[in-house]
């Protein structure tokens, strides 16, 4: 029986690649017991709940690196320090055999204390460009795995490009899952673009779209916001909403949300953007620009090389955003063809996850 400890923490661009991966490796009936590890944020306690799963918290708020100021700074190494302890404890007490890292700054510690402790370590980089602790872990010598064929500043055969673990999904009926949403209002006839800001929400993302949406041509659209907090709504519209803007709130199961859009505007977190891929769904890309190492930006150019992506960058006239949305719609009418003639949902994600994660496996 392998003991495998599974660490993801941030967002959920890291919980839920984690929790994919953990979905197939149960499945497959493999000899293997799984614990996580988290760290302190509400977000990813209430994302772990919502799959049943009661993780190891470390009591860890955020990165040490980077944070202003220098009183912050030194809660953020205390919290750092403290971690480390708990899980040297944690490791010791679980007996765990090797270490699935998902990246991140929760990552750090559980690396340095497997390190140590002589434990097997595995990470695997969502991102095109590879994060602090994923460098790190490379000049410790563990092994990498990675969500694209690139990862900067990484050459070819240092690391096994594996894809991004996705979410088990299951298409569903447009009008069903409409009702499962429960916008309050009719099924709309015209295309539906769905505005994906990431786990944590992008409020500029939005307040960028507020100022098109209005458009007489995009008017036409129905725009559907996930996730946005009352209070950003208020703020951004008003009160005053367009007859084609409608909210939804944040949905831990996607499966709805994705089965009526016909296109997307999204941030470039790798983990949306292989969902996106693989559902078939064309996207224009507003990478954030304050992304650590531009990873938005080499996700966003990586999505593009292979899917029915579009991007636009904050810089750009907003004209540009607006075309770029039409092109994309118009690009739906064929890719989302050929997805619904394609093989069953179901099975396809199966073997995508299954085929990703046994990637992964083999590196241990």
């Amino acid at each position: 029986m392998t003991r495998l400890c599974i660490v993801a923490g941030g967002t959920g661009g890291h919980i839920f690649p984690a929790l994919a991966f953990a979905e197939w490796l149960l499945a497959s009936e493999a000899d293997v017991t799984l614990s996580f590890v988290c760290g302190s944020r509400p977000l990813e306690q209430e994302i772990y709940a919502s799959r049943g799963i009661a993780p190891f918290s470390l009591p860890l708020s955020g990165s040490p690196f980077g944070t202003p100021g220098i009183g912050p700074r030194i809660v953020r190494w205390k919290e750092t320090l403290s971690s480390f302890l708990s899980f040297r404890t944690y490791l010791r007490k679980e007996e765990c055999d090797c270490c699935l890292l998902f990246g991140g700054y929760v990552s750090f510690v559980p690396l340095l204390a497997c390190h140590l402790a002589g434990v097997p370590v595995i990470v695997h980089e969502q991102n095109a460009a590879a994060g602090k602790v994923t460098r790190l872990a490379s000049r410790l010598k563990k092994k990498i795995a990675t969500g694209w064929s690139e990862c900067l500043p990484f050459t070819p055969g240092t690391f096994v490009p594996t894809g991004v673990p996705v979410r088990s999904f299951t298409a569903r009926d447009p009008r069903d899952a409409w009702l499962r949403l429960q916008t309050g209002r009719t099924f709309p006839e015209n295309n539906i673009i769905g505005v994906l800001g990431g786990s944590l929400m992008s409020e500029r993302l939005i307040q960028l779209l507020s100022c098109v949406v209005r458009d007489k041509v995009l008017q036409k659209h129905t725009f559907l916001l996930l996730g946005a907090s009352q209070q950003l709504q208020s703020v951004l519209f008003a009160g005053d909403y367009p007859e084609n803007v409608i909210f939804v709130e944040k949905q831990w199961d996607m499966t709805d949300f994705f089965s009526v859009i016909d296109g997307a505007v999204a941030r470039g977190g790798a983990s949306t953007l292989s969902e996106l891929m693989l559902w078939g769904i064309p996207a224009v890309i507003v990478p954030w620009k304050q992304a650590a190492d531009n990873h938005q930006q080499r996700n966003a150019e990586c999505f593009e090389k292979i899917a029915s992506g579009e991007i636009w960058r904050e810089d750009e006239p907003l004209e540009f955003l607006k075309e770029k949305i039409l092109r994309v719609l118009r690009k739906a009418q064929t890719v989302r063809k050929e997805f619904s003639e394609g093989d069953e949902s179901e099975r396809l994600w199966r073997l995508i996850s299954s085929s990703i994660g046994r990637e992964i496996t083999n590196l241990g």
